[in-house]
């Protein structure tokens, strides 16, 4: 395949990448910071909580909640309730923290209500390759609850609440991938990409810290926790025409890793 084609295909998988549409969504604050993005049937019932109050702006929360532990409370409390009612899908029993834009820990939730409240979760994703530039992939387990045996990268994951980047990056590799704490401490971050679509369950909102990790071309993956049910070795021209069976925030990695080999830069 020429670069032509690859580059191409490239364009292709960036054309239908979905994007946020906000029209029709109402939004909710922190204090003065925007939080999340809601629908206008669970705004009514965030409202009926009494954790919420009605702006112009939207949906406030209460200012009378305490700091980040009160806050948590509330919140976690109201999230096993939307558990209970159905508005709440997969719930995982993982508590992730939600940050503001200064990076301070405001609150911390089941990591399930990211979505339905429109939040914006953290999530660490590496691109594992070779010297001869092919580049190992994962294919998601059939039980996984959400994009279930779509491509992903060769390790992925939420950054869990107290965990920095760094920690997910090594606790994914190992268990997603069987890659010792002393191989993946070479994982070289790469940059920022915030990943925004309107899901079934909610807003994705999702900021991907990315990371390349050379990996010995003797390297072979073995998951350790069930959540990969195999992996490919593809080639780069490969990788790009695989790009639409991956998860978008996979393929929005993997479209990054590819445009740096196109300009010869890993």
């Amino acid at each position: 395949m020429s670069s032509n084609r690859l580059i191409d295909l490239l364009a292709k998988w960036r054309g239908s990448e979905p994007s946020l549409d906000t029209q029709g969504l109402i939004a909710w604050h922190l204090e003065n910071i925007q939080a999340g993005w809601l629908p206008p049937l669970l705004a009514e019932r965030l409202l009926a909580s009494k954790l919420f109050q009605l702006t112009p702006r939207g949906l406030l929360l209460r200012d009378d909640l305490g700091g980040p532990l009160g806050k948590s409370q509330a919140l976690q409390a109201l999230a096993e309730t939307l558990r209970e009612e159905g508005w709440i899908r997969a719930w995982r029993d993982e508590a992730h923290d939600w940050l503001d834009q200064w990076g301070r820990v405001r609150f911390s939730i089941e990591r399930a209500a990211f979505r339905t409240l429109g939040l914006c979760s953290r999530a660490v994703h590496v691109n594992g390759y070779r010297e001869d530039c092919q580049v190992w992939v994962a294919q998601r387990a059939a039980s996984k609850a959400v994009d279930p045996d779509r491509l992903d990268n060769l390790a992925a994951g939420l950054i869990a609440s107290g965990e920095t980047p760094e920690d997910c990056l090594q606790r994914e590799l190992q268990e997603e991938a069987g890659v010792g704490a002393e191989l993946a401490r070479l994982a070289r971050p790469t940059g920022i990409i915030r990943s925004r679509r309107l899901e079934d369950d909610g807003v994705h909102e999702e900021l991907l810290y990315c990371y390349d990790l050379l990996l010995p071309n003797d390297f072979q993956p073995q998951n350790q926790d069930g959540e990969v049910a195999a992996f490919r070795l593809l080639n780069p021209e490969q990788l790009a025409a695989a790009l639409p069976e991956m998860t978008w925030d996979a393929g929005a990695v993997s479209a990054e890793w590819l445009g740096r080999w196109l300009d010869d830069e890993l």
